[in-house]
């Protein structure tokens, strides 16, 4: 679960505005109550999604490990050598599925995903480079008509590395390359919740 008090919130806010700091720490104090209250809070509801897959492997996890029983659909019935007819293959059979269903759920999200994209180093390289000439916006790349109108309105037109001709081809690697992965994470995640669903109501113990 991702934490209610962010080093990066306060960071941000002291640089935007230091006198909101009190008001976000009382939210943050709001969000911890409702936490114990209802299970979840006000900040869990900005990326439900992301929540999801911060809590449930480790929930997963855990259950695995420290779980008593097993569902009794899986392995096989057999005598054993007292004359009792017993079903203990049907552990491990379990353990494999929920050790897939982790796997699934950490592949869903970008952070712990077991692949990566080949070109992030490069790709971090050229933007670093990108916004050492052209500005984090690419504000070196504005035309003269754009400039007037940044002016005039304040409205800024961002330009990226792609539109640079020796940044291009590192560009279309990079995002060609993301969508492979996007496509992947999203496989994983069907995969899962097939899993979930088949597997939903024997979650307990």
């Amino acid at each position: 679960m991702q934490p209610v008090f962010e080093k990066e919130d306060y960071r941000w806010q002291l640089h935007k505005n230091p006198l909101g700091i009190p008001s976000l720490f009382f939210r943050d104090v709001k969000n911890c109550f409702q936490r114990v209250r209802k299970g979840y809070c006000d900040k869990d509801l900005w990326h439900m999604y992301n929540w999801f897959l911060k809590v449930m492997p480790d929930m997963l996890q855990e259950y695995k490990d420290n779980r008593v029983g097993s569902p009794g659909v899986l392995g096989e019935n057999y005598t054993n050598d007292k004359g009792i007819l017993v079903n203990d293959t049907c552990h491990d059979e379990w353990n494999e599925i929920l050790d897939h269903m982790i796997f699934l759920l950490r592949d869903c999200d970008e952070e712990t995903c077991s692949k990566k994209n080949q070109y992030d180093a490069e790709h971090l390289q050229m933007f670093t480079e990108f916004c050492d000439k052209y500005g984090f916006l690419g504000e070196g790349l504005m035309t003269e008509d754009e400039l007037k109108e940044k002016e005039k309105t304040g409205n800024s037109v961002c330009h990226f590395p792609r539109e640079v001709p020796e940044y291009q081809e590192l560009d279309e690697k990079y995002s060609e390359e993301e969508k492979k992965l996007e496509e992947y994470r999203n496989q994983c995640k069907n995969e899962f919740f097939e899993l979930f669903s088949q597997w939903f109501w024997y979650l307990w113990d």
